[in-house]
């Protein structure tokens, strides 16, 4: 029997449904890769960064709602309307933390990571 190289983890979005998180395929990673470069465009503006972190969730989480939203946006867009909305209302930044970290392996919440980056805006 064929093994799989990752382990699927179960998880409970803000309004109880469940979806099942793996790493990304390759043409979701290029789409992910694409949307978090937008975080560099948004410097410290906290807002955007969000809107940064909803977007690759929502293209983490597109197989588990291809079948109830229009996933991919149009436009400078990377998520549909209805879709970024719902998302907005279900995430809160511990489960958007555990879907980036193993759907595309960046961890937002990783110690070194936020204090070097307080290093390098000057707040340490």
């Amino acid at each position: 029997m064929a093994k799989t190289a990752y382990d699927e983890v179960p998880l409970q979005l803000g309004d109880g449904t469940e979806v099942t998180l793996v790493p990304l395929n390759l043409v979701r990673l290029k789409r992910f890769m694409k949307a978090f470069e937008e975080a560099q465009e948004k410097g410290d503006d906290q807002f955007g960064m969000l809107e940064v972190y909803v977007n690759c969730v929502g293209i983490c989480l597109e197989p588990d709602f291809k079948d109830q939203f229009e996933v991919r946006g149009t436009g400078k867009k990377w998520l549909g309307k209805d879709y970024y909305d719902y998302l907005e209302e279900v995430l809160d930044m511990d489960t958007i933390f555990m879907v980036l970290d193993v759907c595309a392996g960046v961890k937002l919440n990783d110690p070194e990571l936020l204090r070097a980056a307080a290093e390098a805006a000057g707040t340490v």
